[in-house]
């Protein structure tokens, strides 16, 4: 009986070490959720956004001296100021490697990247994108006496190609026109000025682009052509960290369609590439 009564404490100690055990690990995964802070909430406390891109994508973003001093600028650095703005916080840059970004976002090194970064499925796997900010079509700026002669993507194929140094135009020109012989320059207007002295027929570059350089040079036109990489390669969102980033890509959008229907979008593509005309680096 002794020995009974004994078993039977044992168990009751027992069911309320079990007991006191569930409880704390509940009151400990609570406690836990309740001080995981989401992404915007971090961002505001530390009264700072950081912004990683790769300046190497002219008019997007790209390196300027100033001062005697490198300075990242460009389209997509004005947008990731007016996302600072919206939610009251100070912008840092940091510039990295292409490769660089999305592994510097998943490790929480930065807060966002904008660099011109198509949202393809790929890269979904491991990071979330904002609505799409910038949809573009390619188009061919050619010499106005010279436009009769591009009236498809075949008429290119013989013809010397101009693009901008690291450009999505760049990667349709190597892998699907499959020239070598291509000239690939940083400036657009450095380009332009190998056209006029005969060393290329034609720049390939995004039509809102060349819509603007037709305006700004006597002679020149933008023509509008079907090729092949149209779509996906041109559409650029901003990129976030997978997970508790919902106010935050809420921000993020709010900033993306405020621009469009203010059409600031244009204003801030017009500046970008106003500003390729400085020393480029």
């Amino acid at each position: 009986m002794k020995n009974l009564k004994k078993h039977f404490k044992n168990l009751i100690t027992l069911s309320l070490i079990l007991v006191l055990s569930i409880s704390l690990c509940a009151c400990g995964k609570k406690n836990t959720s309740s001080n995981k802070k989401d992404v915007l909430t971090t961002i505001k406390e530390n009264k700072k956004i950081t912004l990683a891109t790769s300046p190497d994508y002219p008019p997007f973003e790209f390196l300027i001296s100033e001062n005697g001093q490198s300075k990242i600028v460009g389209f997509d650095i004005e947008l990731a100021k007016e996302i600072a703005k919206k939610i009251g916080v100070e912008l840092e840059i940091k510039q990295m490697d292409f490769d660089a970004l999305i592994p510097a976002l998943k490790s929480g090194q930065v807060d966002m990247v904008i660099t011109g970064m198509s949202p393809n499925e790929e890269r979904k796997k491991s990071v979330d994108f904002s609505d799409i900010y910038f949809e573009g079509k390619n188009a061919v700026l050619v010499e106005e006496k010279n436009a009769k002669n591009f009236t498809d993507e075949q008429s290119l194929k013989d013809k010397k190609i101009g693009v901008q140094k690291g450009s999505t135009q760049e990667v349709y020109v190597k892998d699907v026109l499959k020239k070598t012989d291509y000239k690939s320059l940083i400036s657009i207007p450095d380009l332009v000025m190998d056209m006029k002295n005969n060393n290329i027929d034609a720049i390939i570059l995004n039509d809102k682009v060349a819509k603007l350089n037709e305006g700004k040079y006597p002679n020149i036109k933008a023509v509008s052509l079907k090729l092949s990489n149209e779509g996906d390669e041109e559409k650029m969102a901003v990129a976030v960290k997978k997970g508790d980033n919902k106010e935050f890509l809420e921000q993020i959008n709010s900033v993306i369609k405020e621009l469009n229907e203010n059409k600031k979008f244009d204003k801030m593509i017009e500046k970008a590439t106003e500003m390729i005309s400085k020393e480029v680096k």
